[in-house]
């Protein structure tokens, strides 16, 4: 794992001062110490308190408002896979706490070996937060994954990746095919070679281009293997599909 401090800071804010909608380049991991507010995260607005954190994706607005003094470790990371987890999180045990206070103080201190101990504390501390997102990690936002993958494969009609897809909603692809498998009972592949036929059975019925034509334009490598993967899903041929 590669991962990679962008900037740190620690901010200290007062009674209702405010950080406007703003963006990163990075993710942006913000550990609440003390204080109480509200962050708001795209259309979604959170509560904080101490001992809380919230993940922002990278170019995702965010704002925040302070209603008691806040005191806050702001860190921006590149590498860290956790993307796929935007929202507030509860570091009930305080261990993610502990780790980014000591990754804090390295940072600071810059004494000799620094970077390989911080580096350490980094993956350290990433690894914490994925355990605390998989302990709490609520249904509906698994399916929610799921539903957005699918509405992205039909609105593409299936010319795409799973790369493409897990980029798209802040994923690994392992995790997608994970999800996929247990809330549809497909993969991910399964589900884009369905919404192909489904684009190519559209052609078929609405157009005079050649099966050829068709394959290449619903992302088949060749005719052939359009012509094989079409009988398997649609149990005929192209040709007597295009018939009926």
């Amino acid at each position: 794992m590669n991962v990679k401090v962008a900037f740190k800071v620690t901010v200290k804010k007062g009674d209702t001062v405010s950080a406007g909608p703003h963006q990163h380049d990075f993710l942006e991991l913000v550990y609440f110490l003390k204080g109480t507010g509200k962050t708001t995260i795209g259309k979604d607005t959170y509560p904080v308190r101490a001992n809380s954190f919230c993940l922002i994706p990278p170019h995702e607005t965010h704002s925040q408002v302070s209603e008691t003094a806040i005191t806050s470790i702001c860190l921006c990371i590149g590498n860290s896979g956790l993307e796929s987890s935007p929202g507030v999180w509860v570091d009930t045990e305080g261990e993610v706490r502990y780790y980014l206070e000591e990754l804090m103080g390295e940072l600071s201190g810059k004494r000799s070996a620094y970077l390989k101990i911080t580096e350490g504390l980094l993956i350290t501390t990433v690894g914490l937060i994925k355990r605390v997102i998989k302990e709490n990690i609520p249904q509906d936002r698994k399916q929610a994954i799921v539903s957005k993958a699918l509405y992205i494969i039909e609105s593409k009609s299936g010319n795409l990746s799973i790369d493409d897809i897990a980029g798209q909603l802040f994923v690994s692809k392992d995790y997608l095919r994970h999800l996929f498998t247990q809330y549809t009972g497909l993969s991910p592949v399964k589900a884009i070679i369905n919404a192909r036929i489904e684009h190519a059975k559209s052609l078929l019925r609405n157009s005079e281009l050649s099966i050829a034509n068709i394959a290449e334009m619903c992302g088949f490598e060749n005719q052939y293997y359009f012509s094989r993967l079409f009988k398997k899903v649609a149990g005929c041929t192209p040709s007597v599909f295009r018939r009926k």
